[in-house]
């Protein structure tokens, strides 16, 4: 925010105190001092308002706003009628089949080091944990690190193996995004014609610009992080196209040495002025190439890109505390800036529960590497979602009265899918809250179970933003590896949105486009086929990218999710 012009009046005091004698400003200065002295004991005595207090003060005045809802009354968990139930859950010969896996031992490497990478050999767990937050086991390779959840000595089931069709699509996934690194380690879409082998991975008309470069690198790395691939893998993936083979992790490490280069002093990336959603993936790649292997390299870039994601987030519009999380970072104003801007004031607490689930999720994949985390502000974040989030299982982009309601801006003409922000909020519950009661969670199921990933003819349904999010949302619910595990919602989920990924995956074999995805969504106007490409890889590694957050929770403890410390190199 530009600084508040000078008053005419401060202008005076300004020259008058540069024209004046030593030993007049040596009495101004002991007549100062005894002033604020007695200030300072008047408010001792008085308890005045600090400052912060008065901006937050004025905020409240100048646009009061809506109280929290009261305790979100109990759903009524009655049967749903036979005609809808049929609906949500297919017959049981259409549901994918999986087959148990043994656990491997904990120090192997995954797979052969030295082998090619292919769909069988892809690792069956990844690195996060984010939701249980167990400690990780760690070898001289990159290994699949501990899974804390409900496994065999729990009473429960071992891991289950993903489809073999979603395996080689991460495969191609990952080949594409390879083939498609700069130079200098990053992603960038609007230099992606430096890097293709032809001409088939540009969008005909589309023009982009390198504002989103830091958050599309990030994007990218937990692609391969989230496959359980640190700085360290040994393993080779082949780019079939160019014939080339890579070190999976020199593509890691050059891409977060990219970011570290990048990163400011205040330990913000974005090139221009701070972007949110760059700083949150940005955040989330660091600490999880930091957990995942431990070295020391990502740590103090880690810890930097946390503090400033702290100290970005909104105060709390209520007077006290935190709040969400909005494009821009918070910024420190004084009455002065704001006084009679009601915009301005408003934009001191204004958040959206997009770039606050981001930041969340950033913000766990900190503490769960044994980075420092104030809880206030995880407290402050959880607050914010359940303001903007109503018991029927809708949840508002901006506020409660938000909820159900389209958000408008670019590409207008593809379905806006409102059950996204159910599937944002269910997110930011489970993995900050853990309670598997909570009645949210499954209104919001029976929201995304009603609105599963299909693709028309015209492809304007296609939403990989609201896909990753579903997938993650409903595969902790009751997935294989939830206590909650039913698959009434998980299993047609899973089965539409397997198919529906899958076949939207570019399978022109010898062509540049091969793996990646070139069909765009709702959201690909920013990143193009490099976001689709790297959030579809995500989406599926659901299986087994994230442990249930809900697996070694006791209903009794505390709602504080344990912080633990990597392995050191």
């Amino acid at each position: 925010m530009a600084a508040t012009p000078s008053l005419p009046v401060f202008r005076f005091a300004r020259d008058a105190w540069r024209n004046s004698p030593w030993v007049v400003i040596a009495v101004m200065s002991h007549v100062i001092l005894g002033a604020v002295v007695s200030i300072v004991s008047w408010r001792a005595e008085t308890n005045a308002f600090v400052p912060e207090a008065i901006v937050i003060d004025a905020l409240a005045r100048a646009n009061p706003p809506p109280e929290l809802p009261p305790e979100e009354p109990p759903i009524e968990r009655t049967p749903l009628p036979l005609d809808e139930r049929s609906e949500l859950v297919p017959p049981d010969d259409a549901i994918i089949q999986y087959t148990p896996m043994d656990v491997p031992d904990l120090h192997d490497p995954i797979g052969d080091p030295n082998a090619a990478l292919d769909a069988s050999n892809l690792p069956p767990g990844g690195p996060t944990n984010i939701g249980a937050g167990g400690p990780g086991t760690y070898g001289e390779t990159t290994t699949r690190p501990h899974r804390p959840g409900i496994g065999p000595e729990r009473g429960g089931r071992p891991p289950i193996a993903p489809p073999q069709a979603t395996q080689e699509a991460v495969l191609f996934g990952m080949r594409w995004l390879v083939r498609h690194q700069q130079e200098d380690g990053s992603w960038s879409i609007a230099r992606l014609a430096e890097v293709c082998a032809d001409t088939s991975c540009r969008s005909s008309g589309a023009s982009f610009g390198p504002h989103y470069d830091e958050g599309l690198t990030a994007l990218a790395l937990l692609a391969f992080l989230g496959a359980g691939y640190g700085h360290d893998a040994k393993q080779l993936i082949v780019d079939d196209v160019k014939g080339v083979q890579h070190r999976v992790g020199e593509v890691v490490k050059n891409g977060l040495r990219w970011l570290v280069d990048r990163q400011k002093e205040d330990g913000s990336f974005s090139a221009e002025k701070p972007y949110l959603y760059n700083e949150a993936l940005c955040t989330m790649a660091l600490c999880e190439a930091y957990w995942l292997t431990g070295a020391r390299t990502w740590r103090a870039p880690a810890e930097r890109a946390v503090a400033f994601l702290v100290a970005a987030q909104k105060r709390s519009p209520r007077g006290n505390g935190f709040w969400g999380w909005r494009y821009a970072p918070r910024e420190d104003v004084t009455v002065t800036e704001l006084e009679g801007d009601e915009e301005a004031l408003r934009a001191v607490s204004e958040s959206d529960l997009s770039v606050t689930t981001w930041a969340i999720m950033a913000l766990k994949s900190a503490q769960l590497a044994g980075l420092d985390v104030p809880q206030e502000n995880l407290d402050g974040a959880i607050e914010f979602v359940r303001w903007v989030s109503r018991a029927d299982g809708r949840a508002g982009y901006l506020t409660p009265d938000g909820a159900g309601i389209a958000i408008g801006g670019v590409n207008d003409h593809f379905t806006y899918h409102t059950a996204v922000m159910s599937a944002l909020s269910m997110c930011a519950r489970t993995f900050l809250v853990h309670d598997r009661d909570d009645p949210f969670l499954d209104a919001g199921a029976r929201l995304l179970a009603r609105d599963l990933p299909t693709v028309g003819a015209d492809k304007l349904s296609v939403d990989y933003y609201y896909w990753y999010y579903g997938s993650l949302a409903l595969n902790q619910f009751d997935g294989p590896d939830s206590p909650k595990h039913t698959d009434k919602y998980w299993a047609p989920w899973n089965r539409a949105m397997a198919q529906t990924v899958v076949a939207l995956q570019d399978r022109d074999a010898g062509r540049c486009s091969h793996g990646g995805w070139l069909v765009p969504d709702r959201w690909s106007y920013t990143g193009g086929p490099v976001y689709a490409t790297a959030i579809n890889v995500l989406t599926l590694e659901v299986y087994y990218r994230y442990d249930n957050a809900f697996g070694l929770r006791d209903e009794r403890a505390p709602t504080t999710p344990r912080k633990t410390t990597p392995g050191r190199r």
